[in-house]
């Protein structure tokens, strides 16, 4: 009985995936816009992060330069 079960495993697993795959190119303009809206999405987000981290290493280029010259000025 095990092994008549462990035989249609790769059967099953097979029907599985043809039929996961008839499925996604029924749906295929439906999956085609869902993943172009992802695209557009995670570009929006980059482009956020991006604008964030240049404000960030600015305020930190002006901190260490602030730093920098209130250092030289103890010295003199």
């Amino acid at each position: 009985m095990i092994k008549k079960e462990r035989t249609m495993l790769p059967f099953i697993v097979g029907a599985l995936a043809g039929a996961a795959t008839v499925l996604a190119f029924s749906k295929k303009k439906e999956l085609k816009e869902g993943l172009e809206q992802g695209v557009c999405k995670a570009k929006e987000v980059a482009g956020e992060v991006k604008k964030s981290l240049d404000g960030t290493i600015e305020c930190m280029k002006s901190k260490k330069s602030t730093s920098t010259k209130v250092k030289k000025e103890e010295i003199q």
